[in-house]
């Protein structure tokens, strides 16, 4: 095939839509910046909950985005670094440090680089919240967390739970998109042409195109397994950060839930696990 007529890199396609949508973040009410200035935490009561004491810890915040979460556990007193793919997130979140005063260091690369460019013997890596969709090889990213950290060291995520993706997304009712449209079992990456951004929906987006790869319950945690992590709970939850089955009412400032009433699923889980 001609090199003008190769198809376009998904990972590059998804770069150039996070890069755009970074200014619109950290503007959105969806992210809660004015709050975190003020001294609030970006960090959900369920991650707060289950990450423990992280003060001292040299600690990885793998596909940070603009730093929130990585900022937030810094002032928690972890050492925090930040790694993401989004040049653009990566300034954002320095200047947010500069701004705040709150001390991290953000470094931008993909994942699998992070041994190289952010280090490695860290004692815990944490990442959060709609982050596996973006990565095509779920077993190099379970041996890069195993890569940077160090014997005994934690690993933490908390994820929104693949079942959701099955679902109608289409309809409003909550109780009206409980049928099953898609499969579980998925390869390859799933093509979007969407110029809505969650954080704002009324904007429309230069760069609509995005790739996402669809990760089972099972293929993480066997993973996180095969590459030497020990895992110390898997615990699924029926609250999520988005409304990710439409119809979802909010409790709160921080999860989306089902209607009173109605079925409730397992729309998120959270694992730990060490290196062994």
């Amino acid at each position: 095939m001609p090199a003008d007529k190769q198809a376009p890199d998904p990972i590059e396609q998804n770069r150039a839509r996070w890069d755009e949508v970074v200014d619109i973040h950290v503007k959105s009410d969806f992210y809660r910046v004015a709050e975190f200035k003020r001294g609030e935490t970006s960090l959900d009561p369920l991650v707060l909950s289950e990450i423990g004491d992280v003060a001292g810890l040299k600690l990885l915040h793998l596909q940070c985005h603009f730093g929130l979460d990585t900022l937030s556990l810094a002032r928690l007193g972890a050492r925090a670094t930040g790694l993401d793919f989004s040049s653009k997130a990566i300034a954002a979140a320095r200047h947010l440090a500069d701004e705040t005063g709150v001390e991290a260091r953000f470094v931008e690369g993909r994942v699998e680089q992070a041994p190289e460019i952010a280090g490695t013997d860290f004692d815990m890596i944490f990442t959060s919240w709609g982050v596996l969709v973006w990565l095509p090889d779920i077993t190099a990213w379970a041996q890069t967390i195993a890569r940077c950290l160090k014997p005994g060291g934690r690993f933490y995520i908390a994820e929104g739970h693949p079942i959701i993706w099955t679902l109608e997304d289409t309809k409003e009712r909550y109780l009206d998109n409980l049928h099953v449209v898609r499969s579980y079992f998925l390869e390859g990456p799933q093509h979007w042409d969407d110029p809505r951004d969650y954080a704002d929906p009324s904007v429309s987006l230069s760069h609509h195109v995005s790739n996402e790869w669809q990760h089972t319950l099972g293929e993480v945690v066997t993973a996180l397994a095969q590459a030497g992590l020990r895992i110390d709970f898997l615990h699924e939850h029926d609250r999520l950060v988005w409304p990710g089955i439409p119809g979802m009412e909010r409790t709160g400032p921080d999860f989306f839930e089902a209607p009173k009433g109605a079925p409730r699923l397992p729309v998120a889980y959270s694992i730990s696990a060490r290196k062994v």
